[in-house]
Parts: structure tokens; C-alpha cells; sequence
């Protein structure tokens, strides 16, 4: 046995490793939290949830700001629910699919589809009647 170590299957093997590693942080997304969504993990999560909410943002739209701290609470108070966000300038694709135009856009699926939206920095209220509508409450 030679103790020379093979260069190519080193980097197939860190590529692995971090490949597992990726999967596992998406898996270890705790209930309450709001997980940041890009096109890589967008449609899985919405698939993975009877019910999910997404917050379309962008880092310069200050109403965003003002409606994260919400989506933020109401995640906490609604762990049955997947709540997501979505940075529109990095991932236009997925906001046109959608036709967001306006931020910050709250899109409500069910069952993988969208249903409802709330355009603009809303009342708490306003989305959590949303989520307790399609919750059946």
C-alpha cells in the first residue's frame, strides 16, 4: 500500500463532505424559524409544507424592514406554519414566476400552490388572518 495520498479523490471527497454538510444545515432549520430562501431550496420548501408564507424582500426596500420583525414573530407563533424569505434582487427568476413587482410581497401556498398575497409593510393582523383562514381557524 502506498501512503501517498490520491489528489483526485481528496476533492471528490471534500466535495462530498460538503454537499452532506449543506443537507444537513437545511434539515436542522428549527420550527419557528423564517429560512432564507434561494433557487436552490425554494421549491423544496414550499413543497414541504402544508402551508408556507414567503416574504419577497430586497436589502435597499425599507417596508421590508419594517414588515421582517412580523414575519419573524408570527413564525415563532405559528411553528405548524413554514415561513420563508426571499431576496427578489438575487433570485429574480423565482419573483417573476411569481409576478412580484412590488416589495416587500407576502405570497401564502398551500399544499405547494399559491393562494394569497399581501403586497406592501402590513399590519400583523392582516397576514395572521390569512395564515388562521387557510390553518381552518
Amino acid at each position: 500500500m502506498s501512503a501517498e495520498r490520491d489528489p483526485e479523490l481528496e476533492k471528490l471527497l471534500e466535495e462530498k463532505a460538503k454537499k452532506l454538510l449543506q443537507k444537513a444545515k437545511q434539515k436542522q432549520v428549527k420550527r419557528g424559524e423564517v429560512v432564507h430562501l434561494d433557487s436552490q431550496n425554494f421549491d423544496s420548501f414550499i413543497a414541504s409544507h402544508k402551508i408556507a408564507v414567503v416574504d419577497f424582500w430586497a436589502e435597499w426596500c425599507a417596508p421590508c424592514f419594517i414588515l421582517a420583525p412580523i414575519i419573524e414573530e408570527l413564525a415563532q407563533d405559528y411553528p405548524q406554519v413554514g415561513f420563508g424569505k426571499l431576496n427578489a434582487d438575487e433570485n429574480p427568476d423565482i419573483a417573476a414566476r411569481y409576478g412580484v413587482m412590488s416589495l416587500p410581497t407576502v405570497i401564502f401556498f398551500k399544499d405547494g400552490e399559491p393562494v394569497d398575497a399581501v403586497i406592501g409593510a402590513v399590519p400583523r393582523e392582516e397576514i395572521e388572518v390569512r395564515i388562521r383562514s387557510l390553518l381552518g381557524e
